[in-house]
């Protein structure tokens, strides 16, 4: 049995602590390796069409990987392609194509995360003692487990900082996250899994290295993965028409309101005493999703076409909103811009070392797929997501399909 030696050496002492450690701890292997984690769904809450998800999509050695696992890592590009064709950057006619590239790339990751994942299983010794043998002292059998699974933990939340980073900040990632239906929850259950495969990459071809220069110079050519989008603050009020003889005279209750505003009084103090809109009244018209008050332009397209012709701090006059007369106060709007690298560098940094981790998966799948059995069930994406290829007009997710 080979150990890996701390820095300075290992105590017999220790190495036999090392040697009982593992003997318990792969003993007992709940959550200390990626294939506790290959399979997060309930299929007792499964969809009527379950058969279809559970179904395989790859064999990889003796391991099968369903179209449900091979579906969530194309999610990604799904939506991308999503975003894309609402752009105008990608045809109809093109669509299909680029389902098919895309699913064969998720095909591809799902095949390096199995070999990867299985490599992880076969060295989980080492592992364990790469971890123990960080203890710098001994570590007796009996707390070995407990070491090991405190040492796991800080280095899970140090990987949960750093992917949050890359993703731009927390916000940014439950925003990913919601959009292909995952939760954040969901999404820590599975970090033990990618430390795991962090672990073998570094046992098998050596650490990835980080550095400042890496930051900055994916920076710079990646520019378009630090753009702020733009955001709006607004305030409403609303003057119900029905509380009024007649519109006429709600509408000129509204401009009553607008003169109050135009001599000094505090926009948010009347939206509390006059606005018909129980959601954001209370609090002063200011207009929230999520408790979040700086919104993405589309959070309230009526509201901001009006407040485009505004200044920061103004208000408009009343505009007709149906079953309201509506003035709306343009507090503040940032636009969009590309973050600076000191205001960007710990999501540059992030990446550069997600680009780094990236070459050294493909090259330990290179090394070890000549070994492997790999066969792929599912070659083509399966037809509930080419339903979603229009003949022409806007395209509809499949799980948002319109009735």
């Amino acid at each position: 049995m080979t150990l890996i030696e701390r820095p300075g050496g290992c105590s017999k002492l220790i190495a036999l602590s090392l040697i009982c450690a593992v003997r318990v701890l792969t003993a007992e292997p709940e959550g200390l390796g990626p294939s506790n984690h290959l399979h997060t769904g309930d299929d007792s809450q499964a969809s009527p069409s379950s058969a279809t998800f559970n179904a395989p999509a790859l064999k990889v050695n003796t391991q099968i990987v369903s179209i449900r696992q091979v579906e969530g890592i194309f999610m990604d590009s799904y939506l991308l392609i999503q975003d894309k064709l609402h752009k105008g950057e990608l045809g109809p006619a093109s669509l299909g194509e680029a389902i098919r590239m895309a699913w064969t790339e998720a095909l591809e990751t799902a095949t390096q995360d199995s070999i990867i994942d299985q490599r992880a299983d076969k060295r989980r010794k080492d592992i364990i003692h790469m971890y123990l043998a960080r203890a710098g002292g001994d570590v007796s059998g009996d707390r070995a487990l407990e070491y090991f699974r405190r040492e796991e933990a800080y280095y899970v939340q140090l990987l949960r900082r750093e992917m949050i980073a890359a993703a731009g900040g927390e916000e940014e990632l439950a925003k990913a996250l919601k959009r292909r239906g995952q939760t954040m929850r969901e999404w820590e259950a599975g970090l033990s899994r990618e430390l795991f495969r962090r672990d073998v990459l570094a046992l098998e071809l050596g650490p990835a290295s980080r550095s400042p220069g890496a930051a900055r110079a994916f920076y710079d050519k990646h520019p378009e993965l630090f753009k702020q989008s733009e955001a709006w603050r607004l305030r409403r009020i609303r003057i119900a028409k029905d509380k009024f003889k007649s519109p006429e005279v709600a509408l000129e209750a509204a401009k009553m309101v607008c003169a109050k505003i135009a001599g000094g009084a505090d926009f948010e103090e009347l939206a509390l005493k006059v606005s018909s809109d129980p959601e954001f009244a209370g609090q002063g018209g200011l207009l929230t999703r999520d408790g979040k008050t700086d919104l993405p332009s589309g959070a309230f397209p009526f509201e901001e076409r009006i407040a485009e012709n505004l200044q920061d701090g103004r208000a408009a006059e009343p505009a007709d909103g149906g079953a309201w007369y509506v003035i709306v106060q343009r507090v503040a709007f940032r636009p969009m811009k590309i973050q600076s690298f000191e205001e960007a560098s710990d999501k540059a940094e992030a990446l550069a070392y997600s680009e780094k981790l990236k070459q050294k998966r493909r090259e330990l799948f290179d090394k070890l797929k000549h070994e492997s059995y790999i066969e792929v069930l599912q070659k083509d994406p399966p037809a509930h997501l080419l339903k979603g290829v229009p003949a022409g007009g806007d395209f509809l997710p499949p799980e948002k399909k319109e009735p």
